[in-house]
Parts: C-alpha cells; sequence; structure tokens
C-alpha cells in the first residue's frame, strides 16, 4: 500500500471507527460501523447546502455503502459509480459530485498513483452537522411560530363569522321559492391598537421575486455585504444574523424569508 499524504485525516477525524484489531473486527464492533455510517448518511442527507444535490447525495451514498468494514477502505472507479447508479454518461458527474463531497467537509479524497483509483474516506465533519443541527432547530421554531399563526387567523376568523348579521330571506319575481342572501363582511383586524395593513413586516409581496433565494455569497466577505444590505434600517441581534447567514450561505434565503425572519425578531422585543 502506497504511502499516504501528509495530510491524511487522524482516526479522530474520521467519521467511522476502526477496529482495535487490524482487518478483525468483533460483532460489537460491526455495529458499531453500521450505527455511524448509517448517521452519517443522515446528515449528508439533510445538508441544506444548495450544492448538495440529489445526484451527489446519491453519490455518498452510494460510497458509504462501498466501505469494507475489515479496513475502512474505499475506491470505486468513477466508471464503476456512473454505471452502477445510471446517473449518466459522463464521468464528470461523478467528479463534480465528489467535488462537493469534498469542499463541504464530508470525504478526503487521496489518489496513491495515476494507475489506481481515488481512495475515499469518511470526515466527522462537526462544524457543517452542527450547522445542520441548528438549522433543524431553526425550522422548527419558525414551524411552529407558522402553526400558532394559523390558529391565531382562525380564531379571528371564526368571531368575525359569530358577529357576523345575514340578511332576511327575499322572495324572487322567478318564483315563490326565496334564496338567502349573505353579504360577506369587509373589517380590518386590528392588534394592540394598530392596523395589520400599516406593519411593515406585513407588507411584503407575495409575487415570484419575493420567494427567489438571494444569490448564493463566494465568501464570506460577500456574505456579510450582502447581509449589511438586507439588514438595513432595521435593529437586529447577532443570533438573527447568524440565521439569515445560514440561510445565505445555503442558498435558500428569499426576501420573503428575510422578513419573515426579522419580522419575528421585531414580534420579540414588542
Amino acid at each position: 500500500m502506497a504511502k499516504p499524504p501528509h495530510d491524511f485525516p487522524s482516526v479522530e477525524e474520521q467519521a467511522l471507527p476502526w477496529p482495535k484489531k487490524a482487518k478483525q473486527p468483533t460483532d460489537d464492533e460491526r455495529k458499531a460501523f453500521t450505527a455511524a455510517r448509517l448517521e452519517l448518511m443522515s446528515f449528508i442527507n439533510r445538508d441544506f447546502d444548495g450544492r448538495m444535490t440529489p445526484t451527489v447525495k446519491l453519490v455518498a451514498s452510494y460510497l458509504l455503502e462501498s466501505v469494507n468494514s475489515e479496513t475502512l477502505l474505499c475506491f470505486p472507479s468513477y466508471r464503476t459509480i456512473l454505471e452502477t447508479l445510471c446517473i449518466g454518461k459522463n464521468e464528470k458527474t461523478v467528479e463534480r459530485a465528489i467535488a462537493v463531497l469534498r469542499e463541504r467537509g464530508w470525504l478526503y479524497v487521496w489518489r496513491p498513483d495515476r494507475t489506481r483509483s481515488n481512495r475515499f474516506v469518511f470526515l466527522k465533519n462537526e462544524q457543517v452537522v452542527s450547522q445542520i443541527l441548528d438549522y433543524q432547530d431553526h425550522m422548527r421554531t419558525i414551524r411552529e411560530e407558522d402553526r400558532l399563526e394559523r390558529e391565531r387567523t382562525r380564531m379571528s376568523v371564526r368571531e368575525i363569522g359569530i358577529g357576523t348579521q345575514m340578511s332576511v330571506r327575499e322572495p324572487t319575481p322567478m318564483s315563490g321559492k326565496s334564496f338567502k342572501v349573505i353579504h360577506e363582511p369587509f373589517s380590518s383586524i386590528e392588534r394592540e391598537g394598530y392596523l395589520i395593513e400599516g406593519n411593515s413586516y406585513a407588507a411584503v409581496s407575495t409575487g415570484d421575486d419575493a420567494v427567489q433565494p438571494f444569490p448564493t455569497p463566494r465568501n464570506d466577505d460577500e456574505a456579510e455585504s450582502l447581509l449589511d444590505a438586507i439588514c438595513a434600517g432595521t435593529s437586529t441581534t447577532g443570533a438573527i444574523r447568524r440565521t439569515l447567514k445560514l440561510f445565505l450561505m445555503g442558498g435558500t434565503l428569499s426576501p420573503q424569508r428575510a422578513v419573515n425572519i426579522l419580522g419575528g425578531e421585531a414580534r420579540t422585543a414588542a
């Protein structure tokens, strides 16, 4: 076996556990290996980065399945991956997918020499895993807030409906039968003394432009510059700014989502 490069990841950095005795894992070590592989695949599937397409995640899944539990080696060729997954005829497809996995920190790739295939080593990638967990927590909070808002809206509509008076049954010239005529009420809902229409956060357009994500920044400086523009004129805490940046770097921050997040902060402050 060729000597690994100087930056080869240590055992502590690798995601899959090595057996204590080389090439002779115990039953418990095999179970630990399987559990670690499943957990890693779960995090890769939940990676919200815009570059993590279904094809990239499919390639990652195949590579994980190819890892030998005794040696932790994984080295299928691009051609083998392409033909097994049926994802086209150009090996560049696999090459691009692996490049994304490297950039996101999931893979270390090492090629011993030109005559042999790449060796793939999966990494713990603790920084991205932490981002994924934070992202999930934030999305749970947003979904809960949306659920509560829908319930408040339904209660308000129900209260308005109860107070609506209906007109009396009026005969028609066409027959002796009568029809129930209901005059639709028009009302404005007020909260704490001001109209919802007057709330700047509620005045956002729901057109296509509002839900189109901002361009994904190429680096941290570009992200901070765009965040300055998004947060201009608002008093934003560090936590909210980090949340915005998380969505922005993941390619999922749209004007509508930004306003929702900033609006939530405004309601909390109030």
